[in-house]
């Protein structure tokens, strides 16, 4: 896949890593926005050779990492003044427009993947910067964390029964993850619903993972939602969202998939897709599916019939 590399300058003195994939010459446009927080865009490199395989459309994908992520440079967030400026939802949603008027877009799809997800939404609700969009993609994320929380434990509970259920509290209330038995669970539990992928190893995904940031956010690990997230929600505010949007998930998603369906149902202009059998990572586990589905909603909003 050809690439081209853009160092990102922003105005706080801070580079990010950014790259674009794909035809330069289509019209169709993406911008995607990687989970974690803190992750990497690895997932996304494949992004514009897919949807020429799978959906035979040309893109140009473009991708960057966010701030404190691998890639890019990061703020040393052992100082308070830089969590306080940096790790917070405002930052990051301005970070993405800023991003977009460096990359040159505009009439543009915004994809994002789980805390991408978080960041689209609230992207999309700025009615300053939805004007940019053509359309959003929400890749694995519902619209409060509530569902999210309710679904991660029915996983857990159904995958190890009562007892164990009972023992991963405990782990999670005491903040000791350090047993070896509590991650032997969540390795499963990762396989099961992350990525269900045969050769996926959840240990592997998370070396490139920005620490200071995922636990900020998100909390020690997937089944787990102790930081800033665990109030985040803006279900009531979807039908503010005006353009077209797709919802998808995987059939084993750490998503509700009833929650996606009534944000799909409440957006305007909303579009519900599964990917059977497919986890939190569906465009990775099962990508025919998941760049048709995606595909065939690009063709629509190319169309005018969504």
């Amino acid at each position: 896949m050809k690439h081209k590399t853009k160092i990102l300058h922003l105005k706080n003195g801070y580079d990010l890593w950014g790259a674009s994939f794909g035809d330069p010459n289509s019209p169709i446009k993406i911008l995607a926005l990687h989970g974690g927080p803190g992750d990497d865009v690895d997932e996304f490199i494949v992004w514009a050779d897919q949807l020429k395989k799978f959906a035979r459309i040309d893109a140009e994908v473009f991708v960057y990492e966010q701030l404190g992520s691998f890639h890019s440079e990061s703020p040393d967030f052992s100082k308070k003044e830089n969590v306080d400026n940096y790790l917070n939802y405002n930052y990051y949603i301005n970070e993405v427009e800023e991003v977009r008027q460096l990359f040159d877009l505009g009439n543009f799809y915004l994809a994002g993947h789980s805390w991408g997800g978080i960041l689209a939404y609230e992207y999309m609700l700025r009615s300053e910067y939805r004007q940019h969009l053509k359309a959003g993609i929400v890749f694995s994320m519902n619209d409060n964390i509530d569902d999210y929380v309710k679904q991660i434990n029915k996983e857990l509970l159904d995958m190890f029964g009562e007892q164990e259920f009972k023992y991963m509290k405990r782990i999670e209330t005491s903040g000791d993850f350090s047993q070896k038995h509590y991650h032997q669970n969540l390795i499963e539990l990762y396989k099961e619903h992350l990525n269900r992928d045969p050769n996926y190893n959840p240990d592997d995904g998370m070396k490139m993972m920005a620490e200071d940031v995922y636990h900020h956010f998100q909390g020690n690990n997937e089944f787990v939602v102790t930081g800033e997230m665990k109030n985040w929600n803006v279900s009531s505010r979807l039908p503010e969202i005006d353009i077209p949007v797709l919802e998808t998930v995987g059939e084993f998603d750490t998503m509700s998939v009833e929650s996606a369906k009534r944000s799909a149902r409440k957006l305007p202009r909303g579009r519900f897709a599964l990917t059977e059998n497919g986890g939190h990572s569906h465009a990775q586990d099962h990508p025919k599916e998941f760049f048709e589905h995606l595909g065939s909603f690009i063709k629509d909003v190319e169309a005018g019939n969504i």
